[in-house]
């Protein structure tokens, strides 16, 4: 409640395309509170049955169709796109753990390594290369690639920063 109420009192102002009012702490709260919340049932559920591979496929498509159009609208449309957001790439995610074609799912378990490390620098990473090469297909891939080759650096060095005491959790 608190993130809808924050989104819409951002985007009553007009403030919606600012981006210290759109990346505020409140407009994630709600996704932080999930994810402890469902934290919470996975450790105290012996098993969790997921829906359907179909459903999960439609759902996914639905939500980043969704996420999709608000963001090409942008606007305030933007600033509630999250949760059909969160709801197709989580249910994406599903669908292709579902599948079980081990190869994948071993890629996803190892990218799990790192992602949080690939989330705070994949913008740097992408804002250098588009900076020096054109924002065509060829630059996407290529800031794609490196941007993942440079998280797990990065991931190894903090490990090696953690084992040696000068980083701390």
């Amino acid at each position: 409640m608190i993130s809808l109420l924050w989104a819409t009192m951002v985007a009553l102002l007009g403030k919606q395309d600012l981006r210290i009012w759109n990346s505020f702490c409140l407009q994630y709260l709600w996704e932080f509170v999930l994810g402890m919340w469902l934290a919470l049932v996975y450790s105290i559920c012996d098993t969790i049955k997921l829906p359907s591979k179909w459903i999960l496929l439609i759902v996914a498509l639905i939500g980043i169709g969704i996420t999709g159009i608000t963001g090409k609208l942008g606007e305030w449309l933007k600033l509630y796109n999250d949760i059909p957001s969160l709801f197709g790439y989580g249910c994406l995610a599903l669908f292709i753990y579902a599948i079980g074609i081990k190869w994948l799912n071993r890629f996803f378990e190892y990218t799990c390594k790192f992602s949080y490390e690939w989330y705070l620098i994949h913008l740097l990473v992408f804002g250098i290369v588009f900076h020096f090469m054109s924002k065509g297909v060829i630059s996407s891939i290529i800031a794609l690639v490196l941007s993942y080759v440079v998280a797990i650096c990065f991931h190894e060095i903090v490990k090696k920063l953690y084992k040696l005491k000068i980083w701390t959790k």
